[in-house]
């Protein structure tokens, strides 16, 4: 049954007791009569949290603490909102800066004060018939039935309930997410053929920076931007394909441009740093670095790691003492994130070091590898690079090569990581040591691999898993080595049948990689997989 607007749950947000008022009359006088209101961003994730709206109306500004833009940008992030969620912003400003960070986060729409009844009104009855029928979407999509999400999609392009192309890039995103790249690409094309959209074209440029085509993919994000100039989306993957291709110096100019269009990305400031990093321009890093910090004080991307990096970036230029300052702010600010401790003790390690407080450096690499203990190990491949670079300067080769041996043996495909770890032996006059080491632990991992799918190939089922499940208690966060396993597990179901024991393991696999990469690209596929063998 089609949920009509006075069915809807609907959530107001605004930092004004007038205007919440305002807005909760005009939507009760159009019938109304499940309005929540919040007063803030905390409150509003709060209510988010706790339950399902069809509409949420958010204020731009509200106060101190997170702005409505950062607001929907969490509630994204933490899965609180789908497809079928309206969201609507209200704002009195009408700044490029407001204007672009608005169409970046994509509200479904957005109203210019003052507001009246009829508008609102008006709006919010055109969203409701565009968006009611993506319901069902949304739910396949939550309960992770892709195949089912797929369907919808396809139910919904034939009856013509919803606009074809919203429902085509909703279905061309679930077939990227699922490495479905040869049906992604059916679907840009036809809608390519059809009209110009951004959207479509930026998807295959995507496909070609999947498949590896990395010049096919610059030149498809080249030519969005010279179409769409303010499609900063085109402009962020041109930069990362320019970075995969090692141009750093190109990777940066174009995201100059983009911050200059839209400055208030944390990820986008985020990653200007760190390319201004690679290319020795500290003057640029610190601005960058700096201006992440600010505008995500009260978001969801506030990242420790970045306070680290800025910290690094005034050591490099002499200014010590502030180096310290930023750590310090950071120990307040994550005072309860262990991970973000193990991050700034790591740091001031290296601080310490480099201005000769050897007791102070040695202690705090102590500080730091009790938390690692804590941790369980759980670290990012990022933040054991970091830790390696420190027992490095401490002259500690021995600590560095054993750390930097796992990130390499749990990442042995990803060759960005591995030039990252030749470069931290390189700095330290070390090439020779480092390229034995990435060698030897890549070899290790391949052996390994190729025994566990040889096994397979030949139906030694069991014989296959057992090895990989040995290499697992030895390399608990190798995407590979999770994903072969799980491999081979489905291929064992496809040969005997489907077993509630095997399906189980393999999800607990599959969840394994998603909390190592939540972007893996055969997560979605093995999911598939595993439902429709369950179906079967």
């Amino acid at each position: 049954m089609a949920l009509s607007l006075q069915q809807a749950n609907t959530l107001i947000v605004d930092d004004f007791q007038s205007m919440r008022t305002m807005l909760r009359d005009f939507v009760k006088s159009m019938g109304m009569t499940r309005v929540d209101t919040a007063c803030h961003g905390r409150d509003a994730i709060s209510h988010l949290m706790s339950s399902k709206y069809d509409i949420v109306i958010c204020d731009y500004n509200l106060g101190p603490g997170a702005n409505g833009q950062q607001v929907l940008e969490e509630a994204r992030t933490r899965g609180l909102i789908g497809v079928s969620t309206i969201w609507v912003i209200v704002t009195a400003e009408k700044t490029a800066e407001m204007v672009m960070g608005a169409a970046e986060i994509k509200p479904d729409d957005y109203l210019l004060k003052p507001i009246n009844q009829a508008l609102l009104q008006s709006r919010l009855e055109k969203l409701m018939a565009r968006k009611q029928s993506l319901g069902g979407i949304e739910a396949a999509i939550r309960a992770k039935d892709f195949v089912a999400a797929l369907a919808q999609c396809d139910q919904l392009v034939s009856s013509q309930a919803t606009p074809v192309h919203e429902v085509l890039r909703i279905k061309s995103d679930l077939l990227l997410t699922l490495g479905d790249f040869d049906a992604a690409r059916s679907v840009y094309e036809w809608v390519l053929a059809q009209r110009n959209l951004a959207w479509a074209a930026t998807g295959l440029g995507k496909l070609q920076f999947y498949t590896g085509d990395l010049a096919g993919a610059v030149a498809l994000f080249q030519q969005v931007l010279v179409d769409n100039p303010m499609y900063i989306e085109a402009a962020d993957w041109l930069a990362k394909t320019h970075e995969a291709m090692g141009d750093t110096r190109q990777a940066q100019q174009v995201l100059l441009e983009a911050v200059k269009l839209s400055p208030n990305s944390p990820v986008r400031q985020h990653n200007l740093g760190d390319t201004a990093l690679k290319n020795g321009e500290l003057d640029l890093a610190q601005a960058a670095f700096e201006k992440n910090i600010k505008i995500s004080e009260h978001s969801s991307q506030k990242n420790a790691t970045v306070y680290a990096k800025l910290a690094d970036v005034l050591l490099d230029k002499g200014e010590s003492q502030e180096a310290l300052n930023v750590l310090k702010r950071s120990k307040t600010d994550f005072r309860y994130n262990p991970v973000a401790s193990l991050q700034t003790a790591v740091t001031e390690s290296r601080i310490y070091q480099k201005i000769g407080q050897a007791d102070k450096a040695q202690a705090a690499m102590q500080a730091a590898e009790k938390l690692v203990t804590q941790l369980d190990g759980k670290l990012s491949p990022e933040l054991m690079l970091d830790m390696a670079r420190s027992h490095l300067k401490l002259g500690q080769l021995d600590k560095a090569c054993q750390l930097l041996g796992e990130v390499i043996k749990n990442n042995h495909e990803n060759a960005q990581l591995s030039r990252a770890v030749a470069s931290l032996f390189e700095a330290e006059q070390l090439a020779d040591v480092g390229q034995a080491l990435i060698q030897s632990a890549r070899q290790e991992v391949i052996d390994i691999n190729n025994q566990g799918v040889m096994l397979a190939k030949q139906g030694q089922f069991q014989q296959g898993a057992k090895l990989l499940r040995e290499a697992l208690a030895k390399l608990p966060s190798s995407e590979v080595m999770l994903l072969n396993l799980c491999g081979l597990l489905i291929a064992q179901m496809r040969q005997a049948g489907y077993d509630g024991t095997l399906a189980a393991e393999a999800r607990e696999l599959l969840a394994r990689v998603r909390e190592i990469n939540p972007g893996n690209k055969k997560f979605y596929s093995y999911s598939l997989m595993l439902a429709r063998l369950q179906r079967a």
